[in-house]
């Protein structure tokens, strides 16, 4: 049969080489040109900075925060090779996130090939969550990674034979992933126990001692995390993260209301994972993951009948953060759960080919490579073409605003740091050559914060300095309002370096408080 440009292997090829220079192309740019972490890698970051390589070990997290020990322990390394600074807390992320491009486009070749395949890769290169948190100080991109490599080695030990650097591959690269993720305690186990079973079929030609190595390795990283997780993180913090993370937990109250929870988390995650907040500006981009799931329902039913025992290990990592939602473990939500719901993309395009398979005359090849492209292609070209997806993603960039506002300081200035904005200075500041400022407390309505700000009555200069402005808690606003307009007046501003708003703001406003 003729090949038509649709199904040429070179011409498939040379696209997927495109893409993936493309996917490279935002991966580098959000990691090289982002500036300031924001609050929440800050929290972690000065725990790192903080501690010592044992008492990062030893010890639970200040601040609430909760991180899987290895990625700690990484990120330290890091920091120790290449200074205290933005682009070392974020080094790994990026290594993660790129050698998630790699086994994203492995995994795709097990299952596919032809326009199929170039579907398949180009949602989940082009998953904005993916090179977003490639390039954030935060363990998410890690779990990715994770979830990925150990279905990737669980269907290297399906096939035929496994070479001895392939075997070490899987052993020593699981030991260190799985440290490194919290979920890949609960997934490397559910795709042993699947290659498990078809070792016992001898459905699978792999050595005893091979098998049982890999599961030593694995299972010792397990256990070790496992404990950290149960031990060592204190019982406080494992309570505060439960409370935040309550809208991610599976409801239980009746059979009804928890299946329609799974559901329409199922879609939201998607789209998460593929468009990150992509909506907010093409609302319209949602009709990818719903398409997707539409097209799952037949496309696990084409994989399962294909693939058999590699179906469920291509779906342990969905099972597993569903498992772990109802049993509140790990929540169901957003960043927490972006490693969770990649599997979805590759049943919704085995979907479109079980369908061209079964109809043919109602759904030819051209038909299914046009919806296919059609789901894939989109993602990938906002994000390329559109000024305000395009890489890269600023949020708070507070040492860009104390940059400034050490320029503009004058003798005898006073600054004023909101409670939410101290671990920016904390960090920033000495950097910056700012350590004289005094920090607001944390109150939970905006009365008491507005009495503080009476004890600096009489000061000619006083700067404000704030970052995390939350829907819940708005308070710069009000406290930008009372300094301007009841105790005194606004004579500056430095405003947000990148035009930031509301939670990705940072900005600093200079008042004469002296009437």
């Amino acid at each position: 049969m003729k090949q038509t440009s649709y199904t040429n292997p070179r011409h498939i090829n040379f696209w997927i080489v495109c893409v993936f220079v493309a996917a490279i192309a935002l991966h580098s740019t959000h990691f090289i040109f982002r500036t300031s972490m924001w609050f929440d890698e800050l929290t972690g970051a000065l725990n790192v900075r903080d501690k010592s390589f044992y008492q990062l070990i030893t010890e639970s997290l200040d601040y609430n925060q909760v991180a899987a020990v290895g990625f700690l322990l990484l990120q330290k390394l890091s920091t120790v090779l290449f200074g205290v600074n933005d682009h070392a807390y974020r080094f790994f992320p990026f290594i993660f996130s790129i050698v998630s491009l790699l086994l994203f486009l492995n995994i795709s070749k097990y299952f596919f090939k032809g326009i199929a395949l170039l579907s398949v890769f180009t949602l989940c290169a082009g998953s904005v969550a993916l090179w977003y948190y490639g390039g954030e100080a935060k363990q998410y991109a890690g779990d990715i990674t994770a979830s990925l490599f150990i279905v990737w080695s669980a269907l290297q030990l399906m096939k035929p034979d496994l070479k001895k650097a392939s075997f070490w591959v899987i052993a020593i690269g699981g030991f260190i992933l799985i440290l490194c993720s919290l979920p890949a305690v609960i997934i490397a186990p559910m795709v042993l126990a699947v290659v498990f079973i078809s070792f016992l079929k001898k459905q699978i030609n792999l050595s005893k001692q091979s098998f049982y190595s890999i599961a030593f390795f694995w299972g010792f990283a397990g256990l070790l995390l496992a404990f950290y997780a149960k031990v060592i993180i204190s019982t406080p913090v494992q309570d505060a993260m439960s409370n935040y993370w309550e809208r991610g937990f599976v409801p239980l109250n009746n059979l009804g209301e928890g299946l329609s929870w799974i559901l329409s988390g199922l879609k939201k995650e998607l789209n998460f994972f593929l468009t990150g907040w992509m909506q907010d500006v093409y609302p319209s981009i949602q009709f990818i993951s719903l398409a997707l799931l539409i097209f799952s329902v037949p496309g696990i039913i084409y994989l399962s009948k294909k693939y058999k025992w590699c179906m469920p290990i291509l779906f342990a990592p969905l099972i597993t953060a569903l498992l772990l939602s109802i049993f509140r473990v790990l929540p169901f939500d957003t960043r927490v759960a972006v490693y969770a719901t990649w599997p979805l993309v590759f049943s919704g395009i085995a979907g479109i080919q079980a369908i061209q398979q079964w109809i043919p005359r109602l759904f030819p090849v051209a038909l299914s490579a046009a919806v296919s492209l059609t789901i894939a292609l989109p993602i990938l070209l906002i994000t390329i073409f559109s000024p305000t997806e395009r890489p890269p993603f600023n949020g708070q960039p507070t040492q860009l605003v104390l940059h400034e506002l050490k320029k503009q300081w004058q003798p005898g200035d006073l600054l004023f740091v909101y409670f939410k904005t101290r671990h920016a200075l904390n960090f920033y500041g000495p950097k910056e050559g700012i350590s004289n400022y005094k920090v607001g407390s944390n109150y939970q309505t905006i009365e008491p914060y507005l009495r503080q700000l009476d004890s600096l009555n009489g000061n000619k200069r006083v700067w404000f300095i704030f970052s995390q402005w939350t829907e819940k808690q708005p308070f710069p606003d009000s406290i930008k309002t009372y300094l301007g307009t009841v105790i005194g007046k606004e004579i500056g501003k430095i405003p947000d370096p990148h035009g930031g708003t509301e939670s990705s703001e940072a900005a600093a406003h200079l008042y004469d408080l002296s009437k």
